[in-house]
């Protein structure tokens, strides 16, 4: 993915790689038709099981003290993590909607999901996972 002038950007520096990641599908989503990746785009998910996509409701129902904090606990990073990157995200006018916290737990599933693959595709060209985080 091509992003506009996103290493010039002093913010870039202070963002975790999954987040400059999580922008950049944001990023490719705005363009809309415009994108290559647009009909993939089409077949994503509407929804991820993952905990910083939890819900009250769903978080009670795990019953487990400890297993109920760690779904807070990932909310609250997956939000930390949100605010963090959003200065970027407003500075590369992305659509309103995509600049939602919603917006951003489906496109950091989507990035979750795909992290498999560019692991193996990382290894098959001689590349270490541990020199890309």
């Amino acid at each position: 993915m091509k992003l506009c002038l996103l290493h010039s950007k002093p913010i870039f520096l202070t963002l975790l790689p999954r987040q400059v990641f999580t922008v950049c599908l944001l990023y490719e989503i705005n363009k809309g038709k415009a994108s290559p990746w647009h009909p993939y785009f089409l077949h994503l998910p509407h929804s991820y099981s993952i905990l910083a996509a939890f819900g009250e409701l769903e978080t009670q129902a795990l019953k487990v003290d400890y297993a109920i904090w760690a779904a807070q606990k990932a909310v609250t990073k997956a939000k930390y993590e949100w605010e963090q990157a959003f200065t970027l995200m407003k500075e590369l006018k992305l659509k309103p909607p995509l600049l939602t916290f919603r917006a951003w737990i489906l496109a950091t599933g989507t990035a979750l999901d795909l992290k498999p693959n560019y692991v193996r595709a990382w290894a098959n060209m001689g590349i270490s996972y541990a020199n890309q985080v």
